[in-house]
């Protein structure tokens, strides 16, 4: 008898932006809504297993079928390490699933660096992250 073997493909196909801020989750989030007519909601803890410990990352969602994007800011830190290690210098991961065209991009970073709560906001390479797996939820 012949053995097949299945190797599945991880399917990265959004948008990701790091961004720097010292306030709260819950104020970035109504920052965002308000300058992206969005609506970010709190939903429960990212829970990633790593290193044999559980971490947990404040997570806000936005999913509107109407609009067929989806919006997702996830907290890089927790008080037992990151969530994208290679991305120490980032608070912030915003995680935009749907299509969105190269300017539109433009536009929600130019949106979000101009937030006076935000130090910088940047796009983020997916395909080059080695704790890109952390991602998929």
């Amino acid at each position: 008898m012949s053995k097949f073997n299945l190797e599945l493909e991880e399917d990265f196909d959004f948008f990701l932006v790091g961004i720097c801020s010292h306030i709260k989750d819950y104020r970035l989030s109504w920052e965002l809504n308000q300058a992206l007519d969005i609506t970010l909601e709190k939903a429960a803890d990212l829970e990633i297993m790593a290193q044999g410990e559980c971490k947990s990352f404040s997570f806000n969602q936005d999913e509107d079928e109407s609009r067929a994007t989806d919006y997702y800011l996830i907290s890089n830190k927790s008080a037992h390490g990151y969530l994208l290690a290679e991305e120490k210098k980032c608070d912030f991961l915003l995680i935009v699933k749907g299509f969105i065209s190269g300017e539109e991009e433009k536009s929600l970073i130019k949106t979000i660096n101009q937030s006076k709560n935000v130090l910088t906001s940047y796009v983020i390479e997916v395909e080059s992250l080695k704790s890109k797996h952390n991602l998929i939820f």
